[in-house]
């Protein structure tokens, strides 16, 4: 396990740490302990399961909220998504994630359609996902041998309101009892995302430690590779009852309020500001 003070990167998730919620206001003290990183030239590479903005549109927004970051910083579940139904020859879609992204889908050389055999079903945050929706998909994943992908497992997620809305999670968990197969999950918690991470950062898993407002989804993947991991109580939890949900040996190595708080921290085990 990689001691906070002894990190030579920083894989880093974006809403719940950097900003709150979809609203994307930051986390009070986030863009200075951010800039502060860039300063020392401390390698860092931002981890996020975000579905609902392309990577430019999630580096314009971020930029609004005081981050400098460029898409090479931002290892996505969208864009790995798409990078992998590519390589699989996969390219005709049902989308069942946010619409205003079908106009990128196509983009990137993707047809998508709305029923009827497909190679993929493709599931992201959807706050206006219908019965009636899901109802199409499954002729495609039953009867046609369509891949069900999950660009993401989360449960949940918080809107600009603030509200928990059901993710991804929620529905392929629905889809693959229904069609009885397996879905592909892309992004946190699965190791492929974070490995694509290390290897953007340029580190090893023990030279790095992960922060995250998750620890369910995001840090017991990371403990298990071998990272340090924070759970910061600026996103989805306000206190630490979360961490009943796991074995003890999964809890974070650290605890804090915010990513500011991890500063000059003394990196006793599971200490909260």
């Amino acid at each position: 396990m990689c001691r906070i003070s002894e990190a030579k990167g920083y894989l880093i998730d974006v809403e719940g740490v950097l900003v709150r919620d979809k609203r994307y206001h930051a986390v009070p003290g986030s863009p200075e302990w951010f800039a502060a990183l860039t300063d020392r030239g401390m390698p860092r590479v931002l981890v996020s399961n975000n579905t609902t903005h392309a990577p430019e549109s999630l580096v314009e927004d971020l930029g609004d909220a005081g981050f400098d970051v460029g898409v090479d910083d931002i290892v996505s579940a969208l864009a790995m998504g798409a990078g992998l139904l590519k390589d699989w020859g996969r390219t005709r879609i049902q989308w069942l994630g946010a619409p205003h992204l079908g106009d990128w889908w196509r983009d990137r050389g993707f047809v998508l359609v709305s029923a009827g055999p497909c190679d993929a079903v493709v599931l992201g945050v959807n706050p206006d996902l219908t019965v009636a929706q899901i109802d199409v998909a499954l002729p495609a994943l039953i009867d046609h041998d369509a891949e069900l992908v999950a660009l993401h497992r989360n449960l949940f997620w918080l809107d600009d309101s603030g509200n928990r809305r059901f993710g991804p999670g929620f529905y392929t968990s629905a889809l693959q009892e229904a069609a009885s197969r397996e879905a592909v999950v892309v992004g946190k918690p699965k190791e492929r995302i974070y490995r694509e991470a290390l290897k953007r950062v340029g580190i090893e898993a023990q030279d790095a430690v992960f922060i995250s407002d998750d620890p369910v989804s995001d840090l017991v993947t990371a403990k298990r590779l071998g990272m340090g991991t924070a759970f910061v109580l600026s996103g989805k939890y306000s206190d630490h009852g979360v961490l009943a949900q796991l074995e003890q040996e999964d809890w974070p190595d650290v605890i804090a309020d915010r990513p500011s708080d991890l500063t000059g921290h003394d990196d006793e085990p599971h200490q909260e500001n």
